[in-house]
């Protein structure tokens, strides 16, 4: 019996790693890419040490769901994921609008966490996601009582 690859789907004869997942898989660790310099510069802007110290709580679970979605593009390709750049244009510098704008990016990732956990099939890789999914609801509701 051959060994099946947990992310292999049956698309009749042929089996093959679904490409749009492994793009989204893709998109999630850039995203988390972002967000970790994004809640680094956030942080310098705070306007007290508890704004500054909830939003590198944020920073480090977004560290972790890095590190995590790239476990899972590890296993599931066989390489490492590629990693986007970030601009300083990317970066934060107005705090108000900076929170505004993490609430709504926090929110819609929701949504796209719960998409790829439910496209997976291994279940390591599920709860990943969701777990990312439950933090970055968390991140959103911290965010609004900066």
């Amino acid at each position: 019996m051959q060994d099946q690859h947990p992310y292999y789907f049956d698309n009749g004869d042929d089996r093959e790693i679904d490409q749009q997942l492994r793009r989204n898989i893709q998109k999630a660790i850039n995203y988390q890419f972002k967000a970790i310099s994004y809640y680094t510069q956030l942080a310098e802007l705070a306007p007290n040490e508890t704004a500054k110290q909830a939003i590198l709580g944020i920073r480090q679970d977004e560290i972790r769901h890095f590190n995590a979605f790239s476990q899972t593009y590890l296993q599931l390709n066989n390489l490492y994921p590629s990693l986007q750049l970030v601009s300083s244009l990317d970066l934060p510098s107005n705090y108000r609008q900076a929170i505004r704008e993490s609430i709504k990016d926090e929110s819609e990732s929701v949504t796209f966490y719960v998409s790829i956990s439910n496209q997976l099939t291994e279940p390591r890789s599920q709860r990943r996601f969701m777990r990312a999914a439950y933090d970055e609801q968390r991140h959103a509701d911290i965010l609004r009582n900066l």
